[in-house]
């Protein structure tokens, strides 16, 4: 039975060209979280931050003038058409890459830590797929999905894309020894 967790590959000459842009951007500031020690729960859900990060938070407006931004794209559509053709059911919604995205960075010992996943309520809730790229080779600092017991290791250009709804909870694993770079955001229904 299929887990709708795909897998596939960007080129890593874009993953560099993308990890240049993270460490030269002024665009935007990159926006620092902290986890939270502890979680709370509150109506019934969880409530608290499990990510340790330093995020450019980035709008697909500069994809039109950035290079290395709107290469990946391309590639990333055509991830996205493998992963429909795959799931031919998945393209029979319509629906559109989100206009926000992140490229986040993990020192060692950091990560996304809280299990989660990517459609909730309000303005979440047209999430239809996550997608993610791995921009860095982080073979101990993949990602794990909780109810699939699977675990994919990150490596650089490795580009992951999943359904968005809590049957697909997952978290990062914490790589203790390397940096961590990934670029990730949504495709939403219209």
């Amino acid at each position: 039975m299929p887990d709708f967790i795909w897998e596939g590959k960007i080129n890593p000459s874009i993953c560099d060209q993308l990890l240049n842009y993270y460490d030269n951007c002024t665009i935007v500031p990159k926006l620092s979280f902290q986890a939270s020690p502890t979680q709370s729960m509150v109506e019934g859900h969880f409530r608290g931050h499990g990510k340790t990060s330093t995020d450019l938070h980035l709008h697909m407006i500069l994809s039109h003038n950035e290079g290395c931004l709107k290469y990946y794209f391309d590639e990333l559509i055509r991830c996205i058409t493998e992963y429909m053709e795959e799931y031919t059911w998945s393209g029979g919604m319509e629906s559109v890459i989100s206009d926000g995205f992140n490229i986040q960075r993990y020192q060692p010992g950091e990560g996304y830590t809280l299990w989660h996943y990517e459609r909730t309520n309000g303005n979440l809730s047209k999430r239809f797929l996550a997608w993610m790229t791995y921009l860095t080779d982080n073979p101990d600092g993949g990602t794990e999905w909780l109810h699939q017991e699977k675990y994919v290791a990150g490596k650089k250009g490795k580009t992951v894309i999943w359904p968005a709804e809590w049957t697909h909870t997952h978290r990062g694993r914490v790589d203790e020894k390397l940096e961590k770079t990934i670029i990730t955001g949504w495709i939403d229904l219209i």
